[in-house]
């Protein structure tokens, strides 16, 4: 009795190391994305860059993460998914090192490796919590979006302050403010290759098959398609509006300030629906129901943007807390709706990929539509109907609920 009760307490030191090291890598996927573009203007006046340079910078990780996606999946079928992990993270903190060193040429280098290490970490996260974690699928996926959010946020919001606080000439440092922002950035991803190399993290046996929902290769499931059409979408409707929303409000008379105010509501409303779904799933209703109704607020958000643009204030915030409601469950669908960890990354990595192709190729479409119809009215209309689209693929890709 007393030795099934140590291997009991063992068992759960271990996963709560193991959640601590997917929380922290969580806390590594966002940031080093969302921490380039406020000092984007500073790089560009430093290094004479045109605005197709400094376009690159940003469309660079989102290419790398789809090419990288399928990459990943494939190194299940030889690796631990811990140790691939924490090599991602590895990836990202010498792409950020290497960033630092303040050429145009570290800086397309060090956004390859970032984006490479991101992708592993997307691509794997939902299948170890298939693993270990089968149970709290959804409530655990809320989490590491919110810590993906947290992260989002320190790295963005410390990146001109840092920048400025090297600046100062008593310091006298060898480098440019934004050179040195950018390298403490990188001391946030240490932390779970700290946890990683300090904590024993023993890999569990996977939990014995359930039903079979994707018992084929994923690319020729019908399932699969439409988990990863639902997740692709919500990429690509996501990083439109991020791109354009600022311009489409200053169409509409508002200032600057204010179109990068309700940015910033845009951001801030993301992180709510983590810290609605993981106490209170349960009580929520069905997968289904909670799909359409995170797909139903993003497309009435954007017809609000249309039609009643005075409310963009209220449109910001619903459509942040709808896209990112939806991203929570395309991500623990990829869990629910595969049957082992080695199929969740194949799906995830199948996701990632049409994903990320179609958001590195989004903004710029609906962008060369702005030019040709000098409005955004047309523009609004696409992004509307990818909405739509969005709303019909999360209702097939949802678990079907219990009869």
């Amino acid at each position: 009795m007393d030795t099934m009760k140590r291997l009991h307490k063992l068992a759960q030191h271990d996963a709560a190391f193991l959640l601590l090291f997917i929380f922290l890598v969580a806390l590594s996927l966002r940031g080093p994305v969302t921490g380039l573009p406020p000092l984007l203007d500073r790089i560009s006046t430093d290094l004479n860059l045109s605005s197709s340079q400094s376009g690159l910078l940003t469309s660079l990780p989102l290419l790398a993460f789809g090419f990288f996606a399928p990459v990943a999946s494939w190194l299940t079928r030889h690796f631990r998914i811990e140790r691939i992990l924490a090599s991602g993270v590895g990836l990202i903190a010498i792409g950020m090192m290497i960033r630092a060193f303040g050429s145009i040429s570290t800086l397309y280098i060090g956004a390859i490796f970032i984006g490479a290490g991101i992708a592993i970490g997307n691509v794997l996260l939902p299948s170890l919590l298939k693993r270990e974690f089968p149970n709290y699928v959804v409530q655990l996926t809320a989490i590491y979006v919110l810590m993906m959010s947290i992260g989002g946020f320190l790295m963005s919001s410390l990146a001109v302050p840092l920048s400025l606080y090297a600046e100062q000439p008593s310091f006298n440092l060898p480098m440019s403010g934004w050179s040195f922002a950018l390298a403490c950035q990188s001391v946030l991803i240490l932390l779970p290759l700290v946890v990683w190399f300090s904590c024993k993290i023993t890999q569990h046996q996977p939990p014995q098959a359930g039903n079979v929902e994707i018992s084929t290769s994923v690319w020729r499931s019908i399932t699969a398609w439409q988990v990863a059409g639902f997740l692709a979408v919500n990429s690509l409707i996501n990083y439109i509006v991020v791109a354009w929303v600022p311009a489409i409000l200053m169409s509409n008379g508002y200032t600057d300030s204010t179109a990068g105010l309700y940015q910033g509501y845009l951001q801030l409303a993301g992180a709510m629906p983590s810290l609605i779904l993981a106490p209170f799933i349960n009580r929520l209703g069905s997968h289904r129901r909670l799909c359409l109704f995170a797909t139903g607020l993003t497309s009435l958000s954007l017809a609000g943007f249309l039609f009643i643009p005075s409310w963009s204030g209220v449109w910001s915030v619903s459509f942040g807390f709808g896209v990112s409601m939806g991203f929570i469950l395309g991500l623990s669908f990829v869990s629910l709706r595969t049957n082992n960890p080695k199929q969740a990354a194949a799906l995830s990595g199948m996701a990632q990929l049409i994903g990320y192709t179609l958001a590195a190729i989004g903004p710029v479409l609906i962008g060369a539509l702005y030019d040709w119809q000098q409005s955004w009215t047309a523009s609004l209309y696409v992004m509307l109907s990818i909405g739509l689209i969005w709303m019909a693929l999360g209702w097939m890709a949802s678990p079907k609920p219990d009869r």
